[in-house]
């Protein structure tokens, strides 16, 4: 069976087996900073286009509609960061109500263009992912993919975990890095999370905003294997 070698961020994953004024918005930091301009203008237009050739996002897409299918039909959804909505298709073919909020209004209008008619079938906007714009469990199951350990700092994290726990009343797929082998460490509070922590650190951090574990399957893995990418879905407990 091939296995399927990549970089992320900066470090070089092994694939899992193949039979990918609003400048402040979605945490309350500054996204340009931290990503510089990736997310905004010609490259957000180019997004969707240049990951799709990535190894790795077909990895995700696969292993997202094998989480799906584990769940109820017509739920009620949040995608954030929402993207170029890569689910849609999904969410929409198991009759899901979709709704989506991400930090660049560039980035929704490629998702526009690329969904089509699909894409007035969802709810979209922007906001911060440490104060959502939603009610206390208004949806039935939140989506978070290459944010919370890419993306913003764990100070952050640690606020939008609290707010995910707080508008979501049933499920949630989050996608998260796990350390294989030690020193295992908690992230500093002004770093991004990456692959720090050790299975049972993970399990014990989701438990702390009150969700269980379903299924957790591996996405990307370091060629050493001393670390690793997951999705992880979740019931609210």
């Amino acid at each position: 069976m091939m296995l399927v070698c990549a970089k992320f961020g900066d470090e070089a994953y092994q694939l899992s087996p193949q039979p990918m004024n609003k400048d402040d918005i979605v945490a309350r930091i500054d996204l340009k900073k931290v990503k510089g301009d990736r997310y905004y203008g010609k490259t957000a237009r180019n997004y969707e286009e240049i990951r799709a050739k990535q190894p790795w996002w077909n990895v995700e897409q696969k292993e997202m509609q094998k989480l799906l299918d584990m769940l109820p039909a017509k739920l009620k959804v949040v995608d954030i960061p929402f993207g170029t909505g890569r689910f849609v298709p999904y969410y929409l073919e198991r009759g899901y109500e979709v709704h989506g909020l991400d930090a660049s209004d560039a980035m929704l209008e490629t998702a526009r263009t690329i969904l089509g008619d699909q894409y007035d079938q969802c709810t979209t906007t922007t906001g911060f992912s440490t104060d959502l714009p939603y009610e206390d469990g208004q949806f039935d199951l939140l989506v978070s993919t290459r944010f919370l350990r890419d993306i913003i700092t764990f100070k952050d994290v640690k606020t939008t975990m609290a707010e995910f726990a707080r508008v979501t009343s049933r499920y949630v797929i989050l996608q998260l890095g796990v350390k294989n082998t030690e020193p295992f460490e908690m992230p500093p509070e002004d770093e991004k999370m990456s692959s720090r922590m050790s299975w049972d650190q993970t399990v014990a951090f989701l438990a702390d905003y009150g969700f269980k574990v379903l299924a957790a399957p591996k996405v990307k893995g370091t060629k050493d294997n001393s670390s690793e990418i997951r999705h992880i879905l979740c019931e609210k407990v």
